[in-house]
């Protein structure tokens, strides 16, 4: 019986037939590399004009025949059971899908400083996928920013014990939050706003423990209270000017104390009152330190808490001495009970004199009591005296 033998058409070098019939295959049997092409299979395509097109061949086959994860040179990449491999070279590394990968710009350096001693899973590294720079992303690890911060809402349970914490940018708190440490500062570059809906307990600062300082306001800042202010302990205020401008002004304590006794500072004492009579004016009611006595001035003024200008008159009813008084006007004085160095007096309409006689040379008659019964006064020369007047008897 004979035996057929059929052959394609072949070549023993490494280039491809100038041309094929369709269907028709041609194999070139050269040494084989990515420049040329030796030992390849060729077929006339009919779907493309015969045109001679590679299908195959041991150049191709070669190129996977090697244990399977392990990376060989000049040959296919084909992973292990576990899709790994020994090693993958590349000069410029993107991870993601198509269209939206991002390139790995650290070099290597820089990947094995980070990476070194890494114990971390797959599940573990899978945590910075989706993870942005300074932004809390769900289910994700936290990435600081370039300045060490972090944007966005950080949820957790409980935590007793929380010893650190970097800048917070913004903070907010469904329940109750407890700070608790030696030292605590909130400083800010814009408003700081702490705020409750509880009318009841309100906020507290430094009520816990008894004796603690609170201080508020720098040295030369301003610190406005925008409702009612309930002082319960004492009020210590400090400083050059205390203004009240308010409508009414209540003081329970009987006493009022002002000044200071530590030294004599030749300043009066008293109140500086404002008021206008075609224009502004300054009033002061009190102890005049050069002078030792209690003065009213309408228009005074103010040097230093040094006041001079012309007394004013008081409407008042005055019960005591009025030693030095040169005038002494008003209405009916009911008890007046001793004058001394009276210079005039003006008509006295009714009363009773009750002090010592009069001498008489003062207006008086120097006698303390009106003598007996039919006495007549008598001149003696220096004063009077009360006498009897008897032309006796006869028979």
């Amino acid at each position: 019986m004979a035996v057929n033998i059929i052959k394609i058409k072949r070549t023993t070098g490494t280039t491809a037939p100038s041309s094929l019939n369709a269907g028709e295959l041609a194999f070139s049997g050269g040494t084989g590399t990515q420049g040329n092409l030796g030992q390849r299979l060729f077929i006339g395509d009919p779907a493309n004009s015969n045109a001679v097109t590679v299908i195959g061949g041991n150049y191709f086959s070669n190129l996977m025949d090697h244990a399977h994860g392990t990376t060989t040179a000049s040959s296919v990449l084909i992973v292990d059971a576990n899709k790994s491999t020994s090693e993958i070279r590349t000069s410029a590394l993107y991870l993601g899908t198509s269209g939206s990968d991002t390139l790995v710009t650290a070099t290597a350096a820089e990947i094995n400083s980070a990476l070194d001693g890494i114990t971390s899973t797959y599940a573990e590294l899978n945590l910075l996928d989706g993870s942005l720079a300074n932004t809390v992303v769900n289910s994700k690890a936290v990435i600081y920013g370039s300045g060490g911060e972090v944007k966005g809402t950080l949820s957790t349970a409980a935590q007793p014990n929380i010893t650190s914490l970097g800048t917070i940018v913004g903070l907010t708190t469904s329940g109750a939050l407890d700070i608790n440490g030696t030292t605590i500062d909130i400083d800010a570059s814009d408003d700081v706003t702490i705020d409750t809906t509880d009318t009841t307990g309100g906020i507290k600062i430094g009520a816990n423990v008894s004796g603690v300082p609170v201080t508020v306001g720098h040295t030369t800042s301003e610190v406005t209270v925008g409702d009612n202010l309930t002082v319960t302990g004492n009020l210590t205020v400090s400083g050059t000017t205390t203004t009240v401008d308010s409508t009414t002004v209540t003081i329970a304590d009987p006493v009022f104390e002002i000044g200071s006794s530590a030294s004599d500072d030749n300043l009066d004492r008293g109140i500086k009152f404002k008021w206008s009579d075609g224009g502004p004016k300054n009033g002061f009611f009190g102890f005049d330190d050069s002078t030792g006595k209690f003065t009213f001035i309408p228009d005074a003024t103010d040097t230093s808490s040094v006041f001079s200008g012309s007394v004013g008159t008081i409407a008042a009813n005055l019960d005591g001495l009025a030693t030095t008084a040169t005038t002494v006007t008003g209405a009916t004085q009911p008890n007046i009970t001793s004058i001394t160095n009276l210079a005039t007096v003006g008509t006295i309409t009714t009363g009773l004199w009750r002090g010592t006689a009069v001498a008489a040379g003062y207006g008086g008659t120097g006698l303390s009591s009106s003598g007996s019964s039919g006495q007549i006064m008598v001149s003696n020369g220096s004063g009077f005296v009360m006498q009897s007047i008897d032309g006796g008897t006869y028979s």
